[in-house]
């Protein structure tokens, strides 16, 4: 039998509702860390439903409303039962991509540390043919350079 081809009017559903969360946190929420630690859970939703223009914009106001940012952006993407090592990669450079949009550096080499430093402690952990794998992985997510440069430190070392 052949797939539908419509789109899942559950995603449609969730992306409104969205939508809808942003701007009543924009119009009828009182700016504060009340207000930035609604946002940093409506920017992580956000991006997992690829609505990146609305991730972006909600990052923006939880950082200028976060005291301590950008403590509650980083909670919001690494969450305590995120615990496989590729899940948190990628969740990381989600993350990356949103520090680069901000332009916050602080956050940018932040999160760059701990992608180098986690994506180094995932391929070593591997097998020989896992790691082969896992570069192929680093390479998508991240950059052919950076792949390259672990594979170079792994034959090296």
């Amino acid at each position: 039998m052949a797939a539908p081809r419509y789109s899942s009017v559950e995603r449609g559903k969730r992306i409104r509702e969205l939508r809808k969360e942003l701007r009543r946190l924009e119009t009828k929420e009182e700016p504060g860390p009340e207000r930035a630690a609604l946002l940093a859970g409506l920017v992580r939703a956000a991006h997992e439903h690829r609505q990146l223009n609305m991730a972006m914009h909600a990052a923006a106001l939880c950082i200028e409303e976060d005291p301590d940012a950008p403590a509650l952006l980083i909670a919001a993407y690494l969450t305590d039962d995120l615990t496989d090592p590729e899940e948190r990669l990628r969740t990381l450079v989600d993350l990356q991509d949103l520090a680069r949009y901000l332009d916050d550096a602080g956050l940018r080499a932040w999160v760059g540390e701990r992608i180098d430093a986690e994506a180094r402690a995932w391929v070593r952990s591997g097998t020989d043919q896992e790691q082969r794998h896992r570069l192929r992985t680093l390479t998508s997510m991240v950059s052919r350079e950076f792949a390259d440069t672990i594979r170079d430190e792994l034959r090296f070392l």
